[in-house]
């Protein structure tokens, strides 16, 4: 009785083994299959990438030609010309602005050392004044 019981016992433990197995053969393959999937994602981003910096230069390269007057583009791309000055003109004034702001803190500091030169400076505020 012992022994059919323990057979009994190695048959559900070898049942279970081999479960495991399968189930860990197909885990692999999902694991694999993700990294294949993951692999080509990538490499999609990569060309999608190398497209866009193509076409960046392209069309940088269009642009240059065009303000030079070297190149006549259709009338249908008026509006993307258009949007495109209309960028560089958004970006020139902001760029204008951050210098301004950068001159603006130039001349206070200019202002607060000529105020302060010859003073020690404190980080205590000032003594009251006796009246």
């Amino acid at each position: 009785m012992a022994d059919v019981k323990q057979s009994e016992v190695m048959k559900q433990i070898q049942q279970a083994f081999q479960s495991a197995q399968a189930q860990l053969a197909q885990l692999r393959e999902q694991v694999s299959h993700t990294a294949e999937l993951a692999r080509l994602n990538s490499q999609g981003n990569f060309l999608q990438m190398e497209k866009d910096k193509a076409l960046r230069n392209l069309g940088d390269a269009v642009w240059r030609l065009l303000q030079k007057g070297k190149l006549e583009l259709p009338s249908s791309l008026a509006p993307a010309v258009k949007a495109v000055e209309a960028a560089e003109q958004k970006a020139a004034a902001h760029a204008s602005e951050i210098t301004d702001i950068l001159a603006e803190g130039e001349a206070v500091a200019a202002r607060l050392k000529g105020k302060n030169d010859g003073k020690a400076q404190s980080a205590l505020a000032p003594k009251p004044k006796k009246k």
